[in-house]
């Protein structure tokens, strides 16, 4: 069984196609349907259900699937250790919340990519619990997180603790009046929205008319057009406060105060370039 085999795999279970494992790999369709067939005869077992658009893989390719991905793994982590000694280098993979990545990192990325120019940086957003299971299947580094999640094989570091306020439309007396025309909020799970609900379970207000939204410019945008209200992290909002395009209400620190952690696998080689972010991390914060 050959790495390259594995990597080919991996991209037709990912990708769902094998036009399309061909264009990532950059290689012709045959390549790949052969290189599929060969793991097929030489395990004994058939790895994908052939579908008109499209491949699925079977349970013995879902077993499969999670092997190579450890393989691949090692493979990256080999190469790796193996770099100059001297030299901070290679792929710097991380993940964030929507917010954080809007608002607290570019400066500190761009501090980071300052110091240590030859590590090439790839930053991907999604929810605290997309990016957990990312960094849970070696497909990133790390992630900074809400701290709802405490998996194993895992290690986990506060970066820093984001303040959290309602947010509602202008011309409202308070965001207890806005809260009458709707609720926006996050999906489940999400600490955000925990705290949104523990603040009107304080002031027995009822949770009506909720509205789930992914995105938190689509909440905000939609709070400044009159449909309700919300909660967001203040450095996210202070600009459009200022602005008068939405008003800002304090909730009381045991509410408002979210920790956010940087997460990362335990069993994991931290590579020179991981290393050096997370020490300007502890050193300047974010």
């Amino acid at each position: 069984m050959e790495i390259s085999h594995l990597r080919v795999f991996q991209t037709v279970a990912e990708t769902g196609s094998v036009s399309s494992a061909a264009h990532n790999l950059n290689c012709v369709q045959s390549n790949v349907t052969a290189r599929i067939k060969g793991l097929e005869n030489e395990l004994g077992s058939k790895l994908f259900y052939r579908k008109p658009r499209g491949m699925i893989a079977t349970p013995a390719g879902k077993i499969l699937l999670d092997y190579a991905k450890q393989i691949l793994h090692l493979e990256r982590e080999a190469k790796k250790a193996l770099l100059d000694d001297d030299k901070i280098q290679g792929q710097l993979m991380l993940g964030a919340f929507e917010s954080v990545a809007a608002v607290r990192l570019p400066i500190f990325l761009s501090k980071y990519h300052r110091l240590y120019p030859e590590v090439d940086i790839s930053l991907i957003t999604g929810t605290s619990a997309d990016l957990n299971q990312k960094v849970l299947n070696y497909e990133i580094d790390g992630a900074f997180v809400t701290d709802e999640y405490r998996a194993a094989n895992m290690k986990w570091t506060e970066a820093f603790r984001e303040e959290l306020v309602l947010i509602y439309p202008p011309g409202n007396e308070s965001p207890e009046t806005a809260a009458q025309k709707g609720v926006l909020v996050f999906p489940r799970p999400c600490a955000y929205r925990e705290r949104l609900e523990l603040w009107f379970q304080k002031k027995g207000l009822a949770l009506n008319q909720k509205m789930e939204l992914g995105s938190a410019d689509g909440m905000l945008e939609c709070v400044a057009a009159g449909m309700g209200v919300s909660i967001l992290p203040f450095s996210l909002v202070e600009k459009a406060s200022k602005l008068g395009i939405i008003r800002v209400h304090r909730i009381g620190k045991k509410i408002e105060s979210v920790p956010i952690m940087f997460v990362k696998r335990e069993d994991t080689l931290i590579s020179k370039s991981l290393n050096a972010f997370l020490e300007l991390l502890a050193n300047q914060g974010v």
